[in-house]
């Protein structure tokens, strides 16, 4: 049974949830509600998952908000792509909230810390829904505001306001440069609806291509694209691991959207691919090399976050040149960016779970440091087997999840090799050599983890319960991902098709 339910209907209970916590904060101070403003949250987080399973079975599906129709008015559409991403993102903030009962036991302003991650996730699911340029920056800048405060959060520390600040300076910049690439559009195409904006723009010639640049420099930031990267690796540190955890996890995969989302959408007859492609190779180089020079395991999995990200532009860009430049293989280019769609989710689950792992390590050790945590698997065999589960998986070792969405990313480049497309060929060549590199160094930390004598006191072990229990749901999760590819696949290729213009 089909039950029609209004787009805007999943947003409703966590900015509720925030705006309860918030008025009733002063209850909190009495030790016996310290654990309502948790069931709170998650029980709004719960509620809006279950209103997105609902709403599943009767997607495509749109609301205009306000009296005023296109090209003036805002509206929320709620298509395969953005369901597949508010249900990941939903799932993996409830468990990320889950965790933090007592991992932030010890923190001041818990009241604070949970509205901000309900605002955080509101903002999220608007960016997903949004159906016009408008709706999206105004749902983006509640997301960013309130990573902005969480990674300051513990702001009688130097790190987290320094860390906080850095990220408040360049993603406001980044804001900026986009807000101005959306007025550029409207200036151009008379509306702001995603989807009315082709038509005008592909008659626009080359002027087309300032809010293009624009669109991706500003997203680029919150995406974690060379050259903006810069702000992820100390953000992470610094930030409590549930907030690393949403952060990596889901908020730079906002940026990956908005990029995706407006070019394949609005500038689809515009030559972006090989722009795109340049991007990612740096952003996944980058990021990869930077990864051996990291001692502290957060800025480790930080920049294997950067690393990740120019995997998934890369084969955006891919599937946009074989789309374009060889038509009579379109199928490959839904492959690739099925492949692309497919990575968001394995790196959502993978690296939610390891920060959420080396957190539960860094709550019982008291240290960021490799070195530190080397054996700590022999005395917190949860949580480093978990760990294990993550790194394998995103490292590409079969048949973890990691592994099959590289493979779709690396199969239609390769079959294409005898074309002789340069651009593609680079493409093969930097995701290959990247993948051995990453596959090289998670592997290398699963060994140190789980093998090594342990450099931590017998005393260690594991966290409370409320701790361990996410960790394993997310371990199950990348699990269950390789006995779900027969459903998976096709779905991915069908959000493929749609954003790349195939209905």
């Amino acid at each position: 049974m089909v039950i029609d339910l209004p787009v805007y209907l999943p947003l409703l209970p966590p900015l509720a949830g925030a705006v309860i916590l918030t008025a009733t904060s002063s209850l909190y101070r009495r030790r016996s509600y310290g654990a309502v403003r948790w069931l709170v949250s998650l029980a709004s987080l719960l509620a809006s998952l279950t209103f997105l399973v609902l709403m599943v079975p009767s997607v495509p599906a749109s609301y205009q908000l306000g009296v005023y129709g296109p090209p003036a008015g805002s509206c929320l559409r709620l298509d395969a792509l953005s369901a597949f991403l508010c249900l990941t993102a939903v799932a993996v903030t409830s468990l990320s909230v889950a965790f933090s009962y007592r991992y932030m036991e010890h923190d001041r302003g818990k009241n604070r810390y949970y509205s901000l991650m309900l605002l955080l996730t509101a903002g999220l699911l608007g960016v997903f829904v949004s159906g016009d340029l408008f709706t999206l920056f105004v749902f983006w800048e509640l997301m960013c505001i309130s990573s902005y405060a969480l990674v300051a959060f513990r702001k009688h520390e130097w790190e987290p306001l320094e860390a906080g600040f850095k990220y408040l300076v360049m993603s406001t910049v980044g804001s900026l440069v986009a807000l101005y690439g959306i007025s550029l559009i409207y200036g151009i195409a008379g509306t702001l609806e995603i989807s009315g904006i082709a038509e005008a723009l592909s008659g626009a010639g080359i002027v087309g291509y300032f809010p293009l640049a624009m669109i991706v420099t500003g997203f680029g930031v919150t995406a974690a694209i060379v050259p903006f990267h810069t702000w992820l690796p100390d953000a992470h540190p610094a930030a409590p691991s549930p907030v690393s955890a949403v952060l990596s996890g889901l908020v730079i995969k906002g940026g990956i959207y908005a990029i995706f989302r407006v070019l394949f959408t609005g500038f689809a007859s515009y030559g972006f691919a090989v722009p795109l492609i340049i991007l990612g190779a740096a952003t996944m180089t980058i990021g990869n090399l930077m990864v051996f020079a990291q001692q502290d395991i957060k800025r480790f999995f930080a920049y294997s976050s950067v690393a990740n990200m120019g995997l998934i532009l890369m084969a955006g860009g891919a599937a946009s040149r074989i789309a374009g430049a060889h038509p009579a293989d379109a199928g490959l280019a839904y492959i690739a960016m099925a492949g692309a769609i497919f990575h968001i989710l394995n790196h959502a689950l993978g690296k939610s779970l390891l920060f959420l792992s080396s957190g539960s390590m860094i709550h019982s050790a008291g240290t960021r440091s490799i070195q530190s945590l080397e054996g700590i698997a022999r005395r917190m065999p949860w949580s480093g087997g978990a760990m294990a589960i993550g790194l394998l998986s995103l490292a590409g070792i079969p048949p973890l999840g990691g592994f099959w969405s590289k493979l779709m990313v690396l199969a239609p480049l390769a079959a294409l090799l005898p074309a002789g497309d340069p651009a593609l060929a680079a493409a093969f060549a930097v995701v290959l050599a990247n993948s051995l590199i990453a596959a090289g160094y998670y592997t290398w930390l699963a060994q140190r983890i789980a093998f090594k004598p342990a450099a931590v006191p017998e005393s260690v072990g594991e966290p409370p319960a409320s701790m361990v229990v996410p960790v394993v749901i997310l371990s199950i999760m990348c699990i269950g991902v390789t006995f779900a590819l027969p459903w998976l696949i096709p779905v991915f290729e069908a959000i493929s098709r749609s954003l790349m213009g195939v209905r």
